[in-house]
């Protein structure tokens, strides 16, 4: 063989090699009792960092509740750990002592202040190919640290899966005020159910939030002045602006993908039907004008349709729509009370949920309305199902534990579990947020 040759066979075999050495890949539709065994160390501390011990267990504690709350991965519990040490890099860590109880990934960093700052480098590493797999690097203030660990989690499950994760974002929800309990506020909490921040604050009912697509504000149906109408609030400052004003009904806005639209349902001219509005509330046009009620909008992810329910074929189904108005697809035909759609990131599934035989369940479909697929069965009643940005969770409300509480689990039904802390119901997921 010519040494041209020799060599390129060579680089082949290196690059080959690395490429399979270094990368952990899980399959993203992988059944739910196969998780993939990972261990997160405690941070390390440069010197002087002793005042802020609790934030080198705080930040892992966050990355381990969310690769729990993914369904992907078994994280072994501290306390199986060998290797208690502060190495940090591919060459100091003893790796026998992370596969030796089983871990298949491992998680180390180290934490150190800079100019009143805190700054945490996180790595994953391949314990078997003894070899980096990612690395990120994240400096905030001591605010904004639990962002760290969501953050990092959702890199993890990109770069285990291909798909970054949902942590670094978060629910918004409806819950009844501890005080008052015939009294309805808007919350909004973290994907892991912490940080819980309570957004309105009046003797009302306040229903139904729904993100605009950067994340800064929120629509929402309040009866604080007396008829249900839209609100917007913006999430930096608390203001609220009243978008409806017209003395009747209006329930479930919907933000446009762009953010320049709300959508809502509006019993103004007669039974409930779909209406167009800009942010401000005014330029109003109607998007459907058929006999039975219309509600709860969403838009497609390009924007260009929308998915809704309504009875005009008798019973409530799903039914989707071009936005410049056109022909009207019903999507839906079994059930006999099918709301709450949604559209996947992708635009690929709509999920929704449909009662069949007296409770609620959620289903997802293909968004021409083909494959539907049962997603819950036999646990309470599941309503209000609503996308992660991934495209790959979708949260909902359950009364499977008595009162309703807010639920995630993957878009196959696999992994539900409960996020909230109390009661809680009508959750929307928000896009993915900054800080």
């Amino acid at each position: 063989m010519k040494r041209g040759s020799q060599l390129s066979m060579i680089i082949i075999v290196m690059l080959l090699g690395r490429l399979a050495a270094a990368q952990i890949h899980i399959v993203i539709d992988q059944p739910a009792e196969k998780r993939f065994p990972i261990a997160i160390a405690n941070l390390a501390k440069t010197e002087g960092f002793h005042e802020m011990d609790n934030l080198t267990k705080k930040i892992p504690d966050m990355i381990r509740r969310d690769l729990e709350l993914s369904g992907y991965f078994f994280v072994i519990g501290p306390s199986a750990y060998l290797d208690r040490s502060d190495a940090v890099t591919a060459n100091t860590i003893d790796f026998q002592k992370w596969t030796a109880i089983g871990a298949m990934a491992v998680v180390k960093g180290i934490a150190r202040m800079e100019g009143g700052r805190i700054t945490v480098d996180l790595k994953l590493f391949d314990p078997h190919s003894r070899q980096l797999q990612m690395e990120k690097q994240y400096t905030y203030e001591q605010k904004n640290l639990r962002f760290i660990g969501h953050r990092f989690a959702d890199e993890v499950l990109l770069s285990t899966t291909g798909l970054r994760g949902p942590f670094a974002s978060r629910i918004a929800y409806t819950s009844e005020t501890s005080r008052r309990k015939h009294w309805k506020q808007i919350y909004v909490m973290e994907v892991d159910g912490e940080n819980n921040t309570r957004l309105t604050k009046d003797k009302s009912y306040n229903l139904g939030p729904a993100w605009a697509p950067d994340g800064k504000q929120l629509v929402f149906v309040s009866y604080v002045d007396g008829f249900p109408d839209i609100y917007s609030a913006d999430m930096r400052t608390g203001h609220r602006r009243r978008l409806t004003s017209n003395r009747s009904t209006n329930i479930t806005p919907a933000w446009s993908r762009e953010g320049s639209l709300i959508a809502f349902a509006s019993g103004m001219e007669r039974d409930m039907d779909l209406y167009l509005m800009n942010t401000a509330g005014s330029d109003l046009r109607p998007l459907t004008q058929a006999f039975g009620i219309d509600i709860a909008p969403r838009f497609s992810p390009e924007g260009n349709d929308i998915v809704f329910a309504s009875e005009r074929g008798g019973k409530l189904h799903i039914y989707r729509q071009p936005v410049g108005g056109g022909t009207v697809q019903r999507l839906t035909f079994v059930g006999y009370q099918n709301d709450s759609p949604d559209w996947s990131s992708d635009g690929q599934k709509i999920t929704f949920c449909g009662r069949s035989s007296g409770t609620y369940d959620i289903f997802v479909m293909n968004s021409d309305g083909t494959n539907i697929q049962r997603l819950t069965s036999g646990a309470g009643s599941n309503e209000h199902p609503r996308w992660a940005p991934d495209g790959r969770y979708i949260t909902f409300s359950s009364t499977r534990g008595g009162s309703p509480q807010i639920y995630m689990m993957r878009y196959d039904g696999a992994h539900q579990t409960k996020l909230s802390k109390g009661n809680g119901s009508l959750p929307d997921w928000s896009p993915w947020v900054t800080e």
